[in-house]
């Protein structure tokens, strides 16, 4: 299977990982599975540090250039992704969660979120 970590799901992992439940941490730890993130979460960390509303110890880049070695593949923004988050319904406005939840339906990936938005879109979310 193929996931697309939402952003709190990055850091968590990264950070504290007995916050992401048991059964989440297993399937994340499965080497047969693929770990992605989205270009739009490093955006997201970028964004929310520069204006105070994320401390975190780790830089950005550091938080890069250790998703190789920790087996997550990062995942830019696409043509495809774009034209299809304009066609997903505003059931909340997060410009991120949005552009993951639109990466996700064009991938047919499913989402590692405990975001309760991320339900109400027609996409798997994994968080159990």
């Amino acid at each position: 299977m193929k996931f697309l970590l939402d952003t709190h799901t990055l850091l968590w992992l990264l950070n504290d990982e007995t916050v992401i439940p048991a059964e989440t941490r297993r399937q994340l730890s499965d080497t047969t599975n693929q770990l992605f993130v989205s270009t739009a979460s490093i955006w997201e960390i970028a964004i929310k540090r520069s204006l105070g509303k994320l401390v975190i110890s780790r830089p950005t880049r550091e938080i890069i250039d250790e998703l190789p070695a920790i087996g997550i593949l990062l995942m830019p923004v696409l043509s495809e992704h774009i034209l299809r988050l304009e066609a997903l319904p505003f059931h909340h406005k997060d410009p991120f969660d949005r552009i993951i939840i639109a990466q996700a339906l064009v991938e047919e990936w499913d989402i590692v979120s405990r975001d309760i938005n991320f339900p109400l879109y027609p996409v798997n979310v994994r968080w159990n």
